[in-house]
């Protein structure tokens, strides 16, 4: 069998669009300001990867829609595929995040897929579509969708908190997801070397799959490596470029530099 009939595999390939949408889950929203905080960092940043020697891009983006509203996106490309994915928020005068909207496609070979949440929280409700089908399901305050929950991760982390555990809403299923702080590490990158937290996300151990996650402590806590290894089977994405507020994302040897 050729390699091109073997990547060309709609197994295979379904594989792929769900690596893809690992590391697009992970990565949106990743520029920060203390928790509590009335304001959020504008940022875009790029990052690379390679499945069985498929390379994968990924965009990310942050911007304010007006004084409380926000839009995260996130596009993830291959050669087969496509992902983006697109949340609106609030942040109400408390500082806590209020999610708004979630939009999902998956373009595969022609063949797309779409869903969405919307949370209704006077009604406390979400209504999750796939493609056609809709369904209603409760919804409790304090919950986060996918996005906004991984940017909580990140605000707990500038303040300094020890405990990382959210309820989020996975589709139409209230999910619990957990991470823990593993070490402080200088991580070298394709922008150089990088002061970052290095960050896991608790899962079952009869569970053969791990997630760790590499976080720029001087740059609002940027993501910029991410691993997975599933059943013996480990891949990475890496940070390309990042700008936050308009400012490149520069190493930790020209940051000392400066403070010299």
């Amino acid at each position: 069998m050729s390699r091109f009939t073997d990547t060309a595999n709609p197994v295979f390939l379904l594989t792929l669009l769900r690596y893809v949408r690992i590391f697009s889950g992970v990565i949106a929203t990743t520029f920060l300001v203390p928790a509590h905080s009335s304001d959020l960092v504008d940022y875009a940043a790029s990052y690379s990867a390679n499945y069985n020697g498929i390379a994968i891009t990924a965009k990310y983006q942050l911007e304010q829609l007006d004084a409380d509203t926000y839009s995260e996106t996130s596009e993830a490309n291959s050669i087969f595929g496509k992902i983006t994915e697109k949340a609106q928020f609030e942040l109400n005068t408390l500082g806590q995040l209020i999610p708004r909207s979630y939009h999902y496609k998956r373009s595969l070979m022609g063949v797309s897929r779409r869903e969405s949440q919307l949370f209704d929280w006077n009604a406390g409700q979400l209504t999750y579509t796939k493609n056609d089908t809709s369904n209603v399901v409760p919804v409790t305050q304090g919950t986060l969708d996918l996005m906004t929950h991984k940017l909580q991760i990140r605000r707990d982390l500038k303040a300094a908190e020890s405990t990382f555990s959210y309820s989020v809403m996975s589709r139409d299923k209230r999910k619990q997801y957990n991470y823990e702080v593993i070490a402080s590490e200088i991580l070298t990158t394709s922008l150089g070397p990088l002061n970052t937290t290095k960050l896991r996300r608790v899962v079952n151990q009869d569970k053969k799959r791990e997630t760790i996650i590499w976080l720029a402590d001087d740059w609002e806590f940027l993501i910029v490596k991410f691993s997975h290894l599933e059943n013996g089977d480990s891949h990475e994405l890496n940070i390309t470029n990042g700008q936050i507020a308009g400012r490149d994302i520069v190493p930790l040897d020209i940051i000392q530099a400066s403070e010299s």
